[in-house]
């Protein structure tokens, strides 16, 4: 009896001295849940800064920042739990410069607009209805657990300018973001693969750590706080691009990008929140015209928020 009260007693003292919210509760399990119709909008600021750095040695600043309004609509849930969906642009107003020159991208109810150096410019002549994302819906499945796969509608493209990338595993986009089973508070889990979207010769290598901080009730609803870290690796042979009558050689020795990333998680509903994101790229690239080779380099931060509402 003794010994049942004191065991009592120390379970309350390390719930109070306990830092996160969730700390006492049993595990929960993370997973993302679908509705037919159900639309989410997700809105998205970026913004970052870096530099490139020529053939030459010279160190040329670039920049972005804007933010993008995202819609997402499922279209069907299928038997295991994961959602079919259809994602389109809705807005977009993005600015990047390189060194004095500055491109602003502006797109709004199906309208196309372009500037450079603050002048407005012809958009492409393309047909927008057609286009991945803007017109045309982009298709992708989400797995309960997070994974991703889709239609190879951007891939393809990308394919015809380079034959060298077929082969390329498309419908295979993404990783595993929750553990199948429930997920205790403070509990870490790992991933690590391989991907082969550019082909066999370019395999990307992630690997991701994620940890749930916390999971308390926020207004009768279950929010998890997850702390990340994500590394990919590429290192890709010599890609041949077909820029009209000109062969475009394009290798790429050295490329990495890491994520830090801090994201609250609806468990009730099963959808993201919110979520910030610090992204780190470093690449070296290499890129070969008839007779000329040039080598450069890119280094660059950007911050990304993600609001879903």
């Amino acid at each position: 009896m003794v010994r049942s009260i004191v065991r009592s007693v120390l379970m309350v003292i390390a719930c109070l001295g306990a830092q996160a919210p969730g700390a006492c509760k049993e595990a929960v399990q993370l997973a993302f849940k679908f509705s037919p119709g159900e639309v989410t909008t997700y809105e998205v600021a970026v913004s970052g800064a870096g530099h490139v750095r020529s053939s030459e040695g010279e160190l040329v600043p670039v920049g972005v920042q804007g933010s993008l309004s995202f819609n997402c609509r499922t279209v069907e849930v299928l038997a295991d739990g994961s959602g079919r969906s259809e994602g389109r642009l809705m807005r977009a107003d993005v600015e990047a410069s390189i060194g004095q020159q500055r491109a602003r991208f502006l797109y709004a109810n199906g309208r196309l607009r372009w500037f450079a150096n603050g002048q407005e410019h012809p958009p492409p002549n393309v047909d927008l209805s057609q286009l991945p994302l803007l017109g045309a819906p982009i298709v992708f499945t989400v797995a309960p657990n997070g994974r991703v796969s889709g239609d190879s509608s951007l891939l393809e493209a990308l394919r015809e300018a380079a034959p060298a990338i077929g082969g390329g595993q498309f419908p295979q986009v993404g990783e595993q973001v929750f553990p199948d089973g429930p997920v205790a508070v403070g509990e870490t889990w790992r991933h690590t693969a391989q991907l082969h979207p550019l082909g066999p010769t370019a395999p990307i290598t992630i690997t991701t750590s994620r940890t749930l901080d916390s999971h308390s009730l926020e207004g009768g609803v279950g929010v998890a706080k997850i702390s990340g870290y994500s590394e990919a690796r590429l290192r890709a042979g010599q890609l041949s691009l077909s820029q009209g009558e000109t062969e475009v050689r394009v290798a790429t020795p050295r490329l990495r990008r890491t994520i830090t990333s801090t994201e609250f998680f609806n468990t009730s509903e099963g959808r993201l929140l919110r979520a910030d994101y610090e992204v780190a790229v470093s690449a070296e690239v290499s890129v070969g015209i008839e007779e000329e080779e040039r080598e450069g380099g890119v280094e660059a931060r950007f911050h990304v928020t993600v609001q879903a509402r």
